[in-house]
């Protein structure tokens, strides 16, 4: 028994190990180099943690992420919080464009719900409940 406590020790010290080195590889990435990462795959939502937290500032890594099928509520909880104050970001993250491909059943079943990112002051703005209104109605089609 003891032998394989070592053995489950070890095999975790060298994933461990492989995480840190994928972390290192971005730690000192310009935000350029990180959507570039988004784009051509070898930056996954694992990662983001290994990047500056002052990225999520630009609101063209979070298009980007979403169009390369991140997944949506990752990327949302990454994006700086003030943006959830700013309508036009909130109108443009609730684009059909982004939203749309989620509407299957497994997406579904995640309770995805927009109103869980928006700031206070927009839940009720007239744009944005007719933006989420379209997105119910092509939930149900």
């Amino acid at each position: 028994m003891a032998d394989q406590k070592y053995f489950y020790q070890d095999g975790y010290s060298e994933q461990e190990e492989k995480k840190l080195k994928r972390y290192e590889e971005w730690a000192q990435k310009s935000l350029e180099e990180v959507k570039e990462g988004v784009i051509d795959g070898s930056l996954s939502e694992e990662q983001y943690g290994a990047f500056s937290i002052e990225f999520w500032k630009d609101e063209s890594l979070i298009w980007t992420c979403l169009k390369a099928e991140h997944d949506i509520e990752i990327v949302f909880n990454h994006v700086r919080k003030f943006l959830w104050r700013d309508k036009e970001f909130v109108l443009g993250a609730m684009s059909e464009r982004w939203y749309y491909p989620r509407t299957s059943i497994e997406f579904q079943d995640q309770e995805f719900n927009y109103f869980d990112f928006i700031h206070e002051s927009l839940k009720s703005d007239e744009d944005v409940v007719s933006a989420l209104s379209k997105l119910k109605n092509i939930e149900s089609s």
